[in-house]
């Protein structure tokens, strides 16, 4: 029986190497594919096949990923970075009559809702869970409103953005008022407290069903988590999965929460898999596995048995011929082996 073959994008973030490492615990028998527009991308190694790809902002970006669908034969397609998911999420549906191929991504309308700070805020806050207090900063009656609410600091972030890029801590009125002079997009909030800790959590949802919930307590470096924690008290699984299913989430989605008098209180979605991902692997749940099975073989999602401890996030290194790296920069494609990964 010839393995499946699985398309992985963002072959160089952290979010499609995270996907890939899962790919690399699996229990099946995989033919693992990468896709990035840089030859460089590290992940176009710890797979089976590699593809130089366009930016997904470009007008030919889709026409080749399903080149390499149509190709290949690719069976299920996971999304790497977060520019692509707008896209693939436009064309799942066409690829998979056309191809019989699983695109794993959220309806257009999550994604949307989670790439915007504010739209976050909103969405949270109408439908009745615990918000952070938001301002737009280009609206002065909105953030008047904020200041009588709550107090300096501020957390003022874009509202769309990722991995903490352009995120300011607002201290004073001088602070506030530069803010809102030059940074019109962005979204003023109140500052979580993180005495109890900060938190990240995977769902899994099909058919509007949220299927797992994991929930790990985390140290950041750099906006990334560098060490988690796993969570087994419980006590938060239930709000994940209802906020999961009324933003309408399918396949996976990651929470960040802060507590704020013990109650979590969600400040970022991302509708997709996350960076601790992997993390959760080792804990024992492999999300990126249980979604093959269910979506290839219709397997039920098992709830997660996580093992009680800490993971803590390492470099690795590999090396990769001079040759090897010429070709697949020249041919725009790899197709060999897959290479034998050290521990360290």
């Amino acid at each position: 029986m010839e393995p499946l073959t699985v398309l992985v994008t963002g072959a160089g973030a952290l979010l499609g190497q995270g996907v890939l490492r899962c790919l690399r615990m699996s229990r099946r028998q995989l033919r693992i594919l990468t896709a990035d527009p840089d030859y460089l991308a590290p992940g176009h190694w710890l797979g089976d096949g590699a593809f130089i790809i366009p930016m997904a902002e470009s007008a030919d970006y889709i026409s080749r990923v399903e080149e390499i669908i149509a190709r290949e034969k690719v069976s299920i397609l996971f999304i790497g970075t977060d520019v692509e998911l707008k896209k693939l999420s436009v064309e799942q549906s066409r690829l998979r009559e056309k191809y019989a191929v699983r695109v794993v991504v959220s309806p257009l309308s999550v994604i949307e809702i989670a790439d915007d700070k504010w739209l976050t805020a909103q969405f949270l806050k109408n439908e009745g869970f615990p918000y952070p207090l938001s301002a737009q900063a280009s609206d002065e009656e909105s953030v008047k409103h904020l200041l009588a609410k709550t107090r300096f600091p501020l957390f003022a972030k874009p509202r769309v953005g990722a991995r903490s890029k352009g995120v300011e801590i607002v201290r004073n009125q001088e602070e506030l008022a530069e803010v809102c002079a030059f940074h019109k997009n962005y979204v003023l909030q109140e500052l979580l407290p993180e005495a109890q800790g900060e938190y990240t959590v995977g769902c899994l949802v099909t058919e509007n069903r949220c299927r797992s919930v994991v929930v790990l307590r985390r140290d950041l470096r750099d906006g990334n988590t560098c060490r988690a924690y796993s969570d087994l008290s419980g006590r938060f699984e239930s709000q994940m999965a209802r906020v999961a299913e009324r933003l309408g989430v399918e396949g996976p989605c990651n929470f960040q929460f802060r507590l704020r008098d013990g109650e979590p209180v969600i400040f970022e979605i991302n509708a997709r898999f996350s960076g601790t991902t992997p993390l959760r692997a080792i804990f024992g749940f492999n999300e990126v596995d249980a979604l093959l099975d269910h979506y290839l073989d219709n397997k039920m999602i098992p709830s997660a048995q996580l093992k009680e401890g800490a993971v803590f996030k390492i470099w690795s290194d590999i090396f990769i011929d001079q040759k090897q790296l010429d070709k697949l920069k020249t041919t725009g494609q790899r197709v060999g082996e897959r290479l034998a990964m050290s521990p360290l």
